[in-house]
């Protein structure tokens, strides 16, 4: 048995979902996602106007903007908006949006690990807020290899990433029956083997974070067809 510092026993295990939409009145979409201690929400605004240099005639403009949970955006912050930009734009059908923008926002609350995997999520469940046209849905998952067992634990804290030797966070569509990467982000020292076998068990891992999106945006619809059910 595995101690790990938030009380999980194995390495393969997650910490535990959470996650609620529509937060925030003036945003056209919005959700909070946390993965334990990690938490993250999202704001999305669009399709709105695009300014005339960043206008693209054929397709909708994304926009990501990172905001850390204490002091201004560091160069952190704009590597992940590339990121995450890259990540997210192949599920957004654009093209019914042409020559406007979408502007996601992601207010880091707090980082405990995994705060890269825990933005995607949140930003696929703020784009469905927005009703945002999409061809699929996108969710990810972050493990570390340990650099003193050489094991692999999925969903680290930030306290278990002080001992990692490399980082790896993988975001995948729900359409594809074998792994279709959108996101592969890896840092530190490791080996070809162990990239593929970090490949593998995020995907495995991810595939219970699409199920979570699916209730998650299930319960939603549901509560608002209640209300409207009420209201006549």
């Amino acid at each position: 048995m595995v101690k790990r510092p938030d009380r999980r026993t194995e390495n393969t295990e997650l910490r535990a979902f959470s996650a609620s939409q529509n937060l925030l009145n003036q945003a056209d979409g919005s959700a909070k996602f946390d993965l334990g201690e990690t938490s993250v929400i999202v704001s999305v605004v669009g399709p709105a106007e695009v300014q005339l240099r960043d206008e693209k005639m054929d397709e909708a403009t994304v926009e990501v903007v990172v905001r850390p949970a204490i002091g201004v955006p560091t160069t952190t912050a704009k590597l992940q908006e590339q990121i995450l930009r890259n990540a997210i734009e192949p599920a957004i059908l654009g093209g019914m949006m042409p020559r406007t923008l979408v502007q996601i926002v992601v207010q880091i609350v707090k980082d405990d690990g995994s705060v890269l995997a825990a933005a995607v999520n949140g930003i696929t469940l703020a784009l469905l807020d927005a009703g945002i046209p999409m061809k699929f849905m996108t969710a990810a998952m972050t493990c570390m290899i340990d650099k003193t067992s050489k094991e692999i634990i999925m969903d680290p804290t930030k306290e278990e990433l002080e001992n990692a030797s490399s980082i790896h966070t993988f975001a995948f569509d729900n359409l594809n029956t074998a792994p279709h990467v959108l996101l592969s982000n890896s840092s530190g020292q490791f080996s070809q083997d162990q990239y593929f076998e970090c490949h593998d068990k995020c995907y495995e891992a991810v595939d219970k974070v699409q199920g979570f999106l699916r209730v998650a945006v299930e319960s939603k619809k549901e509560k608002e067809y209640q209300q409207i059910v009420n209201e006549e």
